[in-house]
């Protein structure tokens, strides 16, 4: 990666970048690529930088797939360590909401990411949370049933602990 520009404009900081490997690595079948397809612009979203909103313009390009097996026809390169699939954010970005959503989550999430220069909605948030794997479970060793009433006399429940 290469760096074209580093500017303050107004209340931001502006971060224009280009990918520079000569080749790529398919997502699909692994394969490196050479041939490329187009050029387009990434945007996404970072952390501040001193108070001030991070703006990173990012030019990253599409190869094609040299590979009759694989499914994909083209692809687009990624940055290690600052992006991934799909992603409107940088992998920085995305690792420090889902612990806010892990830690908040919701309407105080919200909040919490805004003061943090992260603006991000609740729901969002809620999604992170969902997106994320389960640590491992250790086996169950000793289990307990315990019954009780949600109304006297009306529902009753049963609790595993």
């Amino acid at each position: 990666m290469t760096i074209d520009e580093l500017v303050r404009s107004g209340s931001s900081v502006r971060f224009t970048a280009r990918c520079t490997a000569a080749t790529a690595r398919c997502l699909g079948c692994g394969m490196s690529a050479r041939r490329v397809h187009s050029r387009y612009v990434r945007r996404p979203a970072d952390t501040a930088v001193g108070g001030q909103p991070m703006v990173i313009n990012l030019q990253v390009r599409r190869f094609f797939c040299d590979n009759s097996d694989c499914g994909k026809k083209t692809f687009a390169e990624q940055v290690e360590g600052l992006t991934f699939r799909y992603g409107r954010r940088t992998v920085h970005v995305q690792r420090a909401l889902e612990q806010v959503a892990l830690v908040r989550g919701g309407a105080a999430g919200e909040r919490l990411a805004t003061r943090l220069a992260m603006p991000v909605s609740g729901s969002t948030l809620l999604r992170l949370t969902g997106r994320l794997e389960l640590p491992a479970v250790p086996a169950v060793e000793v289990l307990g049933v315990d019954e009780f009433a949600f109304r006297r006399g009306r529902k009753f429940g049963t609790i595993l602990i």
